[in-house]
């Protein structure tokens, strides 16, 4: 029996899921491409995506949904990309390693701590030195949005520059 998912009051989640086994998803940056043009065609379902990272076995989101919204929008996404992945590679079976986590975000300290982590997460994996990660949304705060929802995290941190000293890692743990 599967256990119920923690509600958050603000509706916005840290979405993960693993690989089964912590097998690699995304084995190249086609894989990635068809992952992300799920998500952005998935965010025009009034689910505003403010942070994701796709790393080789993982993946995150931070992403604002009600429960039911999140569950049907994963699911659809998850499935979507596990048949294409199985095609594509000549692979049988399951993809991820269960259905997706999700943490509830409540308050808004938590929620830019959790969209700093996510943007440095290939910073503790050893991948990058910096946050500029072409498989995050963290160049699109600095650049141009393309999946993510920009304007909030701005807003409340004060712009781009502050933004890009929020996520300062010799200034932050990861």
């Amino acid at each position: 029996m599967s256990k119920s998912r923690a509600k958050s009051e603000s509706n916005i989640y840290h979405v993960m899921a693993r690989g089964d086994g912590r097998q690699i998803v995304f084995e190249n940056d086609e894989d990635r491409k068809l992952f992300l043009a799920l998500l952005r065609n998935r965010k025009q379902q009034d689910a505003p995506i403010f942070a994701w990272c796709l790393m080789d076995n993982h993946f995150h989101l931070v992403i604002q949904a009600s429960l039911p919204v999140l569950s049907l929008m994963m699911q659809q996404i998850m499935s979507q990309y596990a048949t294409s992945f199985n095609t594509r590679h000549q692979h049988t079976g399951h993809i991820f390693n269960q259905r997706f986590k999700s943490e509830p975000i409540n308050d808004d300290s938590y929620f830019l701590t959790v969209v700093r982590y996510v943007h440095q997460n290939p910073i503790k994996a050893g991948i990058t030195k910096t946050c500029f990660y072409p498989w995050s949304s963290y160049g699109e705060y600095i650049d141009a949005p393309r999946i993510a929802s920009t304007a909030l995290i701005l807003e409340m941190l004060g712009g781009i520059g502050a933004f890009q000293s929020f996520h300062d890692i010799s200034s932050k743990t990861i």
